[in-house]
């Protein structure tokens, strides 16, 4: 910590200099405003003792001065003819605090290793943000992924709700949380709620909260995430699995910021940005009736999708180089190389589980090899067009709503296909209802391509 002093009494400046020193810290002085102005610009000083009473200077003004340049510096007042009014104002203007001649020692002291304290924790933190940051940086040059960049770092700062697209595994809670992070709000809380790995009956209490009492089993109050979520940021992730009613509580919430929570009476006021995401496509849910129409009207004021990995693959050979880096640390190995073959079969699959698959298939070739250099025969069969739907679902690390409905989906199709698309026979095979089975061909757009 570097400490400069301006005072017009060189024994207060050097008595203050002593002090400073003594404590382990830098100090250096001046005797007029000007001078102490240029000290200023020309190095860089964390606490700044400046005197009320300067022959070239009113303190107050040069106060107001400093701060307007250099706002990130401490300074301390110092006064022989101390008053309220003046403590008043200075405080006003950004001073830290405000001492009278004669001087405190033990004040002086005391208020140096608060600013320390002070200073590391905001160094601590800075450092904290800087490695959150890095960890959801956004890894690629495609245009897709430039342009990606280039809206959140638009949006970012501003309070504007935002609406994530992008199919499972593309990064969507990723985009989310760098948002946040690079929000005005980053100092507060990001909290999310999957709204398809909660169950309908549950949600409710998940968002609001409950009171002591409220339905058996609430043996303590319980603060929903909406709650949690004032000052900073709500994510509500797949946003487009929340069945109708609780759609329509949400948009109450969304229009007032008021709520109560479960067995609740008091009026709850909660000051939160919304960002939603989901893999669907709401127009469509809409047509459906799955999804209400105003409150995504009252949602998407600002979209933003996320492509799929297939539409970006010259982002690949970066991602593939992150991921081995990142699991090799995570893992206490040596960093391992990929080969040039290898590279080939990363580029050219499709990865329909996107960045997740990708991130998962390098992590279990990390670990399973025991070469330094990863090579094709290291590959997992799907890479290599060998079938196996088992362990293509798994490769992707998708939620497990998701998994079902992929393999439910594929499981189908063969059946269908085995049986020549005669729908009742497929229907007799599975052990549905025919209705049934028209409705999740619907669902899943399922074709027969003869």
């Amino acid at each position: 910590m570097k400490v400069l002093i301006i005072d017009d009494e060189r024994n207060i400046c050097e008595t203050i200099k002593d002090i400073v020193e003594d404590e382990g810290f830098k100090a250096d002085f001046a005797l007029t405003f000007n001078d102490g102005f240029n000290k200023l610009k020309n190095e860089l000083y964390d606490v700044l003792f400046l005197d009320i009473w300067l022959p070239d200077k009113d303190g107050n003004e040069g106060l107001k001065e400093i701060k307007k340049y250099f706002p990130e510096i401490e300074i301390i007042m110092i006064s022989g003819h101390g008053n309220i009014e003046n403590a008043v104002e200075s405080i006003k203007h950004g001073a830290y605090d405000f001492l009278e001649k004669p001087l405190s020692l033990d004040r002086i002291i005391l208020i140096l290793k608060h600013i320390n304290d002070k200073i590391s924790l905001e160094r601590d933190l800075r450092e904290t943000k800087f490695d959150l940051l890095k960890r959801y940086e956004l890894i690629g040059i495609s245009d897709k992924i430039v342009n990606l960049k280039k809206r959140i770092e638009k949006i970012a700062p501003t309070n504007a709700w935002v609406m994530i697209t992008g199919e499972n595994g593309t990064g969507k809670e990723h985009v989310a949380r760098l948002i946040h992070l690079l929000s005005k709000r980053s100092n507060n809380r990001f909290v999310e709620l999957n709204c398809s790995a909660v169950p309908s009956e549950l949600i409710e209490s998940e968002m609001f909260g409950y009171e002591k009492g409220a339905f058996t089993g609430a043996v303590s109050k319980k603060i929903g995430k909406i709650e949690l979520a004032d000052k900073g940021t709500l994510f509500l992730d797949e946003i487009g699995d929340m069945d109708l009613m609780m759609q329509a509580k949400l948009l109450r919430v969304l229009e007032t910021f008021e709520f109560t929570r479960l067995g609740g009476n008091d009026l709850i006021k909660s000051d939160f940005r919304l960002i939603s995401a989901t893999n669907k496509n709401i127009e469509e849910e809409i047509e459906k009736g799955n999804f209400r129409k105003d409150l995504y009207y009252r949602i998407n004021v600002v979209p933003i999708h996320v492509p799929p990995l297939r539409e970006r693959k010259v982002d690949i050979p970066l991602l593939v180089e992150f991921f081995v880096k990142e699991s090799c640390y995570n893992n206490g190995l040596n960093v391992k190389k990929v080969s040039d073959d290898l590279m080939e079969l990363f580029i050219n699959y499709d990865w329909p589980g996107n960045v997740r698959q990708l991130k998962n298939t390098v992590e279990r070739m990390i670990v399973l090899s025991e070469s330094d250099v990863l090579k094709v025969n290291d590959a997992p069969g799907f890479l290599k067009g060998v079938k196996n739907d088992e362990m293509e679902v798994i490769s992707m690390g998708l939620p497990l709503k998701a998994a079902k409905e992929l393999f439910e989906k594929n499981y189908i199709l063969k059946v269908l296909k085995s049986a020549d698309w005669n729908i009742s026979k497929a229907a007799k095979m599975l052990q549905i209802e025919r209705t049934y089975l028209h409705k999740k061909i619907n669902q899943y757009e399922l074709k027969n391509e003869k």
